[in-house]
């Protein structure tokens, strides 16, 4: 079910905010678990045994791991929990790939379909088991309240990746937000959707007639240009209409997003975009394996590590792998090259942003065959009038979309709003008729991450 969908939006979500607010603390939690495990069977019905099942293993693990008072078993505990959740993960979404590289695919049988949202459930497991592990937290013995945290269904399939202990308060009251909560949450689900709706589809549905156009260079730089801005707004719509209902329900939620795209460096734009995701990385794989304190080699090899990861992360194919070694490259230069002989703050800008531009020539590409051809495409220099004639269509649109990245316009759009009531009122209802006037006209309306 996409948040994004007429299903969601009418019947779901209306439903399951104004039964929560009004049912009794020790309700509220049981419901919240209950109403995930229908929002995730409503797309994955096959899946919920596996889920139901992970989470019964990692609450158990916790209860153990919080019991234990040390040594190898506490160790033995912790190895196992992690080996249950990453085992499922590699399994589900992994087993296809690396068969097929040691050529043993036709072999063995492979999952055919990706658990939606199973890389963010693993890794919100293994935090947790971590967490415990180091005794940064206590074990919850309440299920149900695991239950909600782990099938929290605003972030089940698109993050943040939320720790344990940024919940655990909210899991243990009474969530009755006020007037002012339920206020922000529908205004910030809202901008969320309007950002989804109204300007990720249309890029998404541009970059790929973009695409089709092969061996133009202008048209695969339009192409990768808007997809930057299409996956922006498709998964910072996401993550706000997620910060949005978790006001609604009572959760406060991490926020994912800083206004990548005007990052300062590329090292910048790593702390702004999908923070939660680089904090787990820090946190769980770079720091544990020494972080920048064992000199510069192993620093480069902790960086390398954590970059190949991030890239498999997000898809079982080379590309991704090649998508993540990208970006440790591109590190390597700004923080041994650019930084350190000073160079100007505009090259550095300009330098970020078109690594993330040409960065998502392996993203997007299903092979190493098509990530090549869109390559040597970008730089053939051999381009005919198809892209100035998109680039005119949809002008306006791509106006928008990069005002929209600005942070001065941002901020003085949310200092307007937040001082005229009437005025937000009036631009929320606008917004949201428009959203659901180009859903009920458009049959485009995907979502990236849940391939990941």
């Amino acid at each position: 079910m996409l948040f994004s969908s007429l299903t969601f939006l009418f019947y779901f979500l209306p439903a399951v905010v104004l039964i929560h607010r009004l049912l009794p603390q020790k309700a509220q939690n049981p419901f919240l678990f209950a109403a995930s495990l229908v929002f995730y069977a409503w797309g994955e019905i096959r899946y919920v045994p596996l889920f139901f099942a992970l989470l019964l293993a990692d609450y158990g693990l916790g209860l153990l791991l919080g019991r234990a008072r040390g040594g190898t078993g506490r160790k033995a505990l912790m190895a196992l929990g992690v080996l249950v959740d990453i085992g499922a993960l590699v399994y589900y979404k992994y087993s296809g790939f690396l068969l097929g590289s040691l050529g043993l695919a036709g072999r063995f049988s492979v999952p055919q379909s990706l658990p939606l949202g199973i890389s963010f459930f693993t890794f919100q497991a293994v935090g947790y088991l971590i967490d415990v592990y180091r005794r940064q937290t206590e074990p919850e013995r309440d299920i149900f309240a695991f239950g909600a945290f782990l099938f929290l269904f605003p972030q089940l399939i698109a993050g943040p990746i939320v720790r344990y202990g940024d919940l655990k308060a909210a899991l243990h009251t009474r969530r009755r937000p006020g007037a002012e909560a339920l206020d922000k949450g529908m205004a910030l689900f809202v901008a969320g959707l309007a950002s989804k709706v109204l300007l990720a589809n249309p890029l998404g549905a541009l970059s790929e007639e973009l695409r089709a156009v092969t061996g133009d260079s202008a048209c695969q730089w339009a192409h990768l240009t808007a997809y930057t801005l299409h996956i922006y707004f498709d998964f910072w719509g996401y993550s706000v209409m997620t910060l949005g209902m978790g006001r609604m329900l009572g959760f406060r939620f991490p926020r994912n997003f800083n206004h990548p795209y005007a990052a300062a460096s590329i090292t910048d734009f790593w702390r702004r975009w999908h923070i939660t995701l680089g904090g787990w990385f820090r946190d769980y794989v770079y720091i544990p394996l020494g972080g920048s304190r064992k000199g510069t080699a192993r620093t480069l090899l902790n960086m390398l590590v954590v970059w190949a990861l991030s890239g498999f992360w997000h898809g079982a194919g080379w590309t991704f792998i090649l998508w993540g070694l990208w970006f440790f490259a591109a590190l390597v230069i700004d923080k041994y090259a650019l930084r350190r002989f000073h160079a100007p703050g505009i090259v550095r800008r300009v330098f970020a942003l078109l690594c993330v531009v040409v960065g998502y020539a392996f993203f997007t590409a299903p092979d190493l065959k098509s990530a090549g051809e869109t390559l040597a495409a970008l730089f053939s220099f051999r381009a005919g009038p198809t892209a100035l004639f998109w680039l005119r269509e949809n002008a306006v649109l791509l106006a928008v979309s990069v005002a929209c990245c600005v942070p001065p316009v941002i901020e003085a759009g949310r200092r307007l709003l937040g001082r005229h009531t009437a005025l937000r009122c009036a631009c929320m209802l606008a917004a949201l008729l428009i959203c659901l006037a180009a859903l009920a006209k458009s049959s485009y309306n995907p979502f990236i991450y849940f391939r990941f």
